[in-house]
């Protein structure tokens, strides 16, 4: 695509990706914050580092079914829950969300609408 061609049809695929550890009390806000967005083309990638918590993060979210997609390793820290993440999304993009944090439902729209504004290399 030369840097004149319209993008207006650029639907990247986007990861969210959720590294979570002991997330029970809050993960379900944020993976329901992810599962909102008005940008179409995303899928959410859970990945449990190693919670320490009777399986209550599992739990939470294994509850989202196929909804979203879920990866459980041994404790390593948040940069490897990343790694896992990384290496496991199928998105073009990746988006971080914390587990303790939310998106707005606009959020996937506006930055590949943004993305969409830049030249192509």
């Amino acid at each position: 695509m030369s840097m004149s061609e319209s993008r207006s049809s650029f639907h990247p695929f986007v990861s969210i990706i959720i590294p979570v550890y002991k997330g029970e009390d809050f993960m379900a806000e944020a993976i329901d914050s992810a599962l909102a967005q008005t940008y179409p083309n995303f899928e959410v990638v859970v990945v449990n580092d190693g919670s320490t918590d009777g399986g209550a993060t599992e739990r939470v979210a294994l509850s989202y079914g196929d909804k979203i997609r879920y990866f459980s390793k041994p404790n390593g820290g948040v940069a490897t829950a990343l790694n896992m993440a990384i290496a496991q999304m199928k998105g073009e993009y990746a988006s971080w969300l914390s587990h303790d944090d939310l998106y707005t439902p606009e959020k996937l729209e506006r930055q590949v609408r943004f993305l969409e504004t830049l030249p192509v290399a």
